[in-house]
């Protein structure tokens, strides 16, 4: 109960709206960031030889489902997040008065011809201003939490880099903000920020925003330059970009709707988010993102809800889930689908046309991962709700547009992820606890034999 009350107070914030410490944009709109006096370049991703791999012609196996974690901790484990160079993981660890983020480590080893991914944490992050120098488990060993101001730390996502992260909390303070973070000390390109942008420093965190109202959902361009986020600093939930090279802010969005769940396409040119009200949201682009040529297209508007869009790692699809049904019941608010459509915006925006694009029908909605695609573009893994099952692992390729059962021997299923490479990654329930669970495949197997071969 404590959970829902907390989750509603975050809406709530959502829909108020401010930062201060970052410069807003003097330039037009529409003058392309090349254009702008540059102070400092972002470092771009490191570039490794990497193997040119057709997973087309790899037969799609999923092996060596196990736990992430080997010892148990009092808490609920969701929303993985795996780094680009597929070296680290990320969860979120909620137990009632706080809800910190962990960091493991991965290696891959083999054990009688099988790759087994071995973990190791590396990194918490636990943002509390009161009680910086106290891990949680000490708090809880102590019984001091009564004593622990509540601290909530989430929605983190890796820079491409896959050192630096960004993440929303409330630094124990209640004003939920974004902060940048680093797995290294003195890291270069945080102290190159700091300089920049004028950062206050929490900790070992700069902190990118500083305000009364809730900024969230953050994510980094591809080639690390740009942040998106929603922010409810106008009052509605809009959408805003924050330039890394130089240090402007600029709102993206300006609608009566709240504007959620912002994804840049893999070639950052393009941002796919859910708009909405109320009772629905639809989903809508923003095409060349930054450039002479931005332009806000609707891509999906009808009575059904519509959210968490996400682009195929090729960028050719979008998908997103839906409420729309068999039945088309506007009220089924509980029984969400899958729905995939071609990002060129070439599918209808509603009606009957548009229903030719549903592909599966009662899935579980993840609340903040969107749909989890394979690196061949053709494979998507899920959970179907079946309650009788204990929500059902499956695959769903776009081309047979047939579903396929997985053995997981997991139960209650869903936060699914894929790394560039093929490893997945799930939340399960596990003695009662949601745990945090990694599945080897031959996809990755395959890209680990290739690295070997390069090195």
């Amino acid at each position: 109960m404590k959970n829902r009350w907390i989750f509603s107070l975050i809406i709530l914030i959502l829909l108020s709206g401010c930062a201060r410490n970052v410069k807003v944009e003097k330039a037009p709109a529409n003058i392309p960031a090349q254009q702008l006096k540059i102070e400092e370049k972002i470092e771009k991703p490191p570039e490794h030889p990497m193997p040119n791999i057709d997973f087309s012609n790899i037969p799609l196996e999923i092996k060596n489902i196990l736990p992430l974690e080997g010892k148990f901790y009092p808490y609920n484990s969701y929303s993985p997040k795996i780094s680009p160079d597929e070296n680290y993981i990320s969860f979120e660890a909620n137990q009632i008065e706080y809800k910190k983020i962990m960091i493991y480590k991965l290696e891959a080893e083999k054990r009688d011809n099988k790759t087994v991914i071995i973990s190791k944490r590396a990194k918490e992050i636990d943002l509390n201003q009161q009680k910086a120098n106290q891990s949680i488990e000490n708090l809880i060993e102590s019984g001091n939490l009564e004593n622990y101001n509540e601290s909530f730390n989430y929605e983190f996502n890796w820079f491409p880099n896959s050192r630096n992260f960004i993440f929303t909390s409330n630094a124990g303070l209640g004003e939920y903000n974004l902060f940048l973070g680093s797995l290294e000390i003195n890291d270069p390109l945080l102290e190159k920020l700091q300089k920049l942008l004028s950062l206050k420093k929490i900790g070992e965190y700069l902190m990118l925003t500083e305000g009364v109202k809730k900024d969230g959902q953050a994510k980094v361009s591809p080639d690390g330059s740009k942040v998106v986020f929603t922010s409810g600093r106008t009052g509605n939930g809009d959408l805003y970009l924050l330039n890394l090279n130089n240090g402007t802010l600029r709102r993206l969005t300006s609608t009566d709707d709240t504007d959620l769940y912002p994804k840049w396409s893999p070639d950052g040119k393009n941002i796919v988010f859910s708009r909405g009200g109320k009772y629905s949201q639809d989903i809508y682009i923003i095409r060349d993102v930054d450039g002479v040529n931005e332009r806000e297209e609707p891509l999906v508007t009808w009575f059904f809800d519509d959210v968490l869009p996400n682009f195929s790692p090729n960028g050719k699809y979008i998908s997103f889930y839906t409420t729309y049904n068999l039945e088309r019941d506007p009220f089924n608010t509980k029984r969400w689908g899958l729905m995939i459509i071609p990002s060129d915006g070439s599918s209808p925006k509603a009606g009957k046309e548009l229903t030719k694009y549903f592909a599966v029908p009662n899935v579980i909605k993840d609340n903040s991962q969107g749909v989890a695609w394979f690196p061949d573009n053709e494979n998507i893994i899920l959970a179907k709700n079946i309650d009788s099952d204990y929500n059902p692992i499956y695959i769903y390729n776009i081309k047979t547009k047939k579903t396929y059962f997985i053995e997981s021997g997991t139960n209650i299923n869903h936060d699914f992820i894929v790394s560039p490479h093929g490893l997945v990654c799930f939340r399960a329930q596990y003695f009662g606890w949601d745990r945090i669970f990694l599945a080897n495949t031959s996809y990755f197997e395959v890209y680990l034999d290739e690295v070997k071969k390069l090195k």
